[in-house]
């Protein structure tokens, strides 16, 4: 396989491979999400790659296989309330997430595949279903009471995100195209995958990259 996972904070000093990987998930992210929502009459905010606090990137050698952006709301904070990523949820959603006990929760964006590895004749594991199950980790790791998701649906990512455990709260539109609100918090349960992509998984888990410490 030769794949290996990699967290960079963006928060923190990165090393100068840290900054090469940043680069061509940008450069990686603006191209494929940038022409798709062009062709919907959409432009992409390349401020929303900026706001990730975490990138989770799968590496094969200095190739970025795939990607996910991750970034911290808090329902109990102002600035939370007032991110343009928490007003574009619809007021019953956020009541939703409060009566199941979810105040903090990771935001889970623009999962990416490189085009080389999204083709079934590829070969290997599930590149996008390995991201997600990896995030879930992270988001152990962090603590918040959830992971929370808009999913696009043409896509199915949403229908991913099912078989792996997630809830779907609600649809909403973003950047003109049909979305699922996918939430996965605490009274969720893990849904297995099959014996190999959980063996993939753990094995990237515990070889991962990651910095000692977030930088103050």
């Amino acid at each position: 396989m030769n794949f290996s996972y990699r967290l960079i904070y963006t928060l923190g000093s990165k090393t100068q491979q840290e900054i090469d990987y940043v680069n061509k998930c940008f450069r990686l992210w603006a191209e494929e999400f940038g022409a798709d929502l062009a062709s919907r009459g959409a432009k992409l905010n390349h401020d929303e790659f900026q706001r990730a606090r975490v990138i989770a990137v799968v590496c094969k050698d200095d190739e970025v296989v795939g990607f996910h952006l991750y970034s911290p709301f808090d329902l109990r904070e102002d600035s939370s309330r007032e991110h343009s990523y928490i007003r574009a949820i619809p007021d019953d959603v956020k009541v939703k997430l409060r009566e199941h006990q979810i105040n903090s929760f990771m935001a889970m964006e623009y999962l990416t595949v490189a085009p080389a590895y999204r083709s079934r004749d590829a070969g290997g594991p599930k590149v996008a279903e390995l991201i997600i199950r990896l995030g879930l980790k992270v988001m152990n790791e962090l603590g918040v009471d959830a992971a929370v998701g808009i999913a696009r649906v043409d896509r199915k990512v949403n229908f991913l995100g099912e078989i792996i455990g997630f809830s779907e709260f609600a649809q909403i539109t973003k950047y003109n195209n049909q979305c699922a609100v996918m939430v996965f918090g605490k009274q969720n349960k893990l849904i297995e995958s099959d014996e190999f992509t959980k063996r993939t998984v753990d094995a990237l888990w515990s070889e991962k990259y990651q910095p000692r410490k977030i930088a103050a």
